[in-house]
């Protein structure tokens, strides 16, 4: 994973993380900046990617903590079902 896309995904942890609805919100955005700052010099592509792997599962339970799942305008799919006539 390239860097970039590495700090995409920290910036979205971030704004997830900042909506969860828990008195520990604070210290949950600190935790996770902790977490990033302490990896940031990794780099063994294997770890790296362990890592990165951890982090995505930690932003989809964010996600699904706070309704903000993946779900985007253009991937919704609407079925109407006519009935009898």
């Amino acid at each position: 994973m390239t860097r970039t896309r590495t700090l995409s995904l920290y910036r979205e942890i971030l704004r997830t993380a900042s909506r969860w609805p828990s008195v520990k919100r604070a210290a949950v955005i600190e935790e996770i900046r902790t977490e990033f700052r302490a990896n940031r010099s990794t780099t063994e592509p294997a770890k790296v990617k362990d890592l990165v792997d951890q982090a995505a599962t930690g932003l989809s339970y964010l996600q699904s903590q706070t309704g903000l799942g993946q779900v985007r305008g253009s991937e919704i799919n609407y079925q109407f079902d006519a009935g009898p006539r």
